[in-house]
């Protein structure tokens, strides 16, 4: 697999742990803990997958995944949040994000996710 995905999630530990999955599953994985470091890497690399928390310190996920839809409108987005309530789900979906999870997410279903989009 050649898929390039970029993982934003500002719990460190967390961001860590799913780019090192993901990685032994054999994608390309990018991460940032905060959304000005994750437009950065968006400006510079096209990612097929973008996997976005919605709350970041220093702006929504939602925001960052008009900016990946705008550089490479094929991207497919998974938004994640502890807040799982229905206004975020409904948000990030009329906003173009192709999946939603609440936290705490289990890794092999997320890729399960993932690999239903291929």
């Amino acid at each position: 697999m050649d898929k390039k995905i970029l993982i934003v999630e500002d719990d460190v530990v967390f961001c860590k742990l799913l780019t090192r999955f993901l990685r032994k599953n054999g994608f390309e994985v990018m991460d940032a803990q905060s959304g000005k470091d994750a437009l950065e890497l968006v400006n510079l690399n096209k990612f097929e997958l973008a996997v976005l928390d919605y709350r970041l310190p220093d702006m929504t996920g939602i925001e960052i995944l008009k900016e990946v839809k705008r550089k490479n409108p094929k991207s497919k987005i998974i938004l994640i949040t502890r807040y799982g309530d229905q206004d975020v789900a409904s948000k990030a979906i009329d906003s173009g994000a192709d999946a939603f999870i609440s936290k705490p997410i289990n890794p092999d279903e997320l890729l399960q996710v993932i690999l239903g989009f291929e």
